[in-house]
């Protein structure tokens, strides 16, 4: 059966979802250990491990609740929190995009499902690793609760051991959460134009943090970097 036809394959969806989730274990073993370091900082934050649990069910977006620890420490407001999350998941909207056209024809409501399982190691998975040639939503929710469960097991074990010993979540874990980042962001720029985007956003959120403060350097550079390095390169060639 081609791979396009098992997209309303009722037969399939237990076996499709079952082989997903299985599939996903290896990429879900480093997500599970992601979650336990946000878990570890989420304590160390001053959040209760309910509070840890409670964001990481809803919010499923390890980036922006990376992000929303230090604005946390500090006293951030709703507002600033609900901006910052919605800046740094803009990406979210191209991956939607994407994954949209892979499940060309599907109902609305299957969409959505699926929107919600979207993170950067399940859009990865289905585009460009063993899940690209399969068009089936079920295997792609397999991979996607996969990944939530780990992530909310993950965050549940770090937010337990940061309370139960108030070390781990006090020293040296900040750099942790640095160097998640570094390894996301380095593992995918490969181009000029990726590093003219890091360099750039680099510039901005530095000279915004020293004349602005607070958390404006975060939404600048997440803003105007994409928006003015496709006109630097246009202007550099017109041809493109």
């Amino acid at each position: 059966m081609d791979s396009t036809d098992r997209l309303h394959s009722p037969p399939s969806l237990w076996t499709d979802l079952r082989l997903g989730f299985l599939h996903f274990i290896p990429v879900g073993a480093v997500i599970f250990g992601y979650a336990v370091v946000f878990g570890l900082l989420a304590s160390g934050s001053g959040l209760s491990v309910a509070q840890a649990c409670l964001m990481s069910l809803t919010v499923f977006a390890g980036a922006s609740q990376f992000m929303a620890l230090p604005m946390i420490r500090k006293g951030a407001s709703i507002g600033a929190l609900t901006a910052m999350a919605l800046v740094v998941n803009l990406r979210h909207l191209l991956y939607g995009l994407n994954i949209g056209l892979k499940f060309k024809g599907a109902p609305l409501w299957k969409l959505m499902g699926v929107s919600f399982g979207i993170v950067d190691e399940t859009y990865a998975f289905a585009t460009v690793g063993p899940g690209r040639r399969l068009h089936s939503i079920p295997y792609f929710m397999g991979t996607a609760l996969c990944a939530y469960i780990l992530w909310n097991a993950g965050t549940l074990v770090g937010a337990a051991a940061g309370k139960w010993t108030p070390s781990l979540s006090s020293r040296g874990l900040d750099f942790a959460m640095v160097a998640v980042f570094i390894a996301m962001v380095g593992s995918s720029v490969k181009k000029a134009t990726d590093w003219l985007v890091v360099g750039l956003s680099v510039v901005i959120a530095l000279a915004v943090y020293r004349w602005a403060g607070g958390y404006w350097h975060l939404f600048a550079a997440g803003l105007l970097a994409p928006l003015a390095v496709p006109a630097i390169v246009k202007e550099a060639d017109p041809e493109r």
